[in-house]
């Protein structure tokens, strides 16, 4: 079974979020205590599908689900954490 679209899988759960939870992800994003780090620049204006690209490019498509799922987690939005989580590792 061929591993799931993570780029599209975070893409749809970018979507899900509405434009002021959005913008918190990308504070969330940006303000990490762990490295890497993504620097405010490559987050501000930018459109959800260049936010997918930055956190690829970031933290790899092995650490970028993690990430996704706990940045969520920390703005609150568990039910869209929770779904990518299932979407991205197999219900796991």
């Amino acid at each position: 079974m061929p591993p799931p679209n993570i780029k599209l899988a975070l893409l749809k759960a970018l979507e899900k979020l509405s434009q002021q939870n959005f913008d918190l992800f990308c504070h969330e994003l940006v303000n990490r205590a762990e490295e890497p780090r993504v620097s405010r620049c490559r987050v501000e204006g930018r459109q959800r599908w260049e936010i997918v690209d930055v956190m690829v490019s970031t933290f790899t498509e092995v650490g970028v689900v993690d990430v996704a799922v706990e940045t969520l987690k920390e703005i609150q939005c568990n039910e869209e954490a929770d779904a990518l989580a299932r979407e991205t590792r197999g219900g796991q």
